[in-house]
């Protein structure tokens, strides 16, 4: 029977090719730690010092999803050591993130997972969400303004990729 535990058994080697990209620092939290919550849990991961929260829709029983932890862990570095000023900027700690998680993926499993992933579904799910906003909503920029809006309505996956 497969536990949560096999799913994310290659962790150690995970956490060594993000703390490759980033040779003169090494992680700063002690034990990287993550915490699979119940199905209420609105996102894929969400990275805190020493611990990760993540859904229970990373385990899918093929290790998949183990990049959701390549992400969380380059916000060690990319988030919780260095951060944006305020909301407007978030693209600064998720398209830096995004980057390192994909370099680190492209470490351990080569170029052709990383060029599926950023030039279709990434992109795709960019554009997207800046169709939703339209193209000309502050919200498809790299910058929204959120100063008379809830930043959650400014939520997408547009950050991430043009940040990337």
């Amino acid at each position: 029977m497969k536990t949560v535990l096999d799913e994310f058994d290659s962790l150690g080697h995970v956490m060594q090719s993000v703390e490759d990209l980033f040779p003169n620092n090494k992680y700063a939290w002690g034990d990287y730690t993550i915490l699979v919550l119940p199905p209420s849990f609105p996102m894929g991961g969400m990275e805190n010092p020493l611990l990760t929260f993540a859904s229970p829709t990373v385990i899918v029983g093929d290790k998949s999803q183990v990049y959701v932890a390549a992400h969380e862990m380059a916000h060690s570095w990319t988030g919780n050591t260095v951060t944006c000023a305020d909301w407007a900027n978030f693209w600064l700690n998720e398209g830096f993130t995004v980057y390192y998680e994909r370099r680190s993926n492209i470490a351990r499993d080569g170029n052709d997972i990383i060029a599926l992933e950023s030039a279709f579904i990434g992109n795709q799910s960019a554009y997207t969400s800046m169709v939703g906003y339209g193209m000309w909503s502050s919200y498809s920029s790299l910058h929204p303004n959120v100063r008379d809006d809830l930043p959650d309505n400014s939520f997408s996956t547009i950050p991430y990729e043009k940040g990337f």
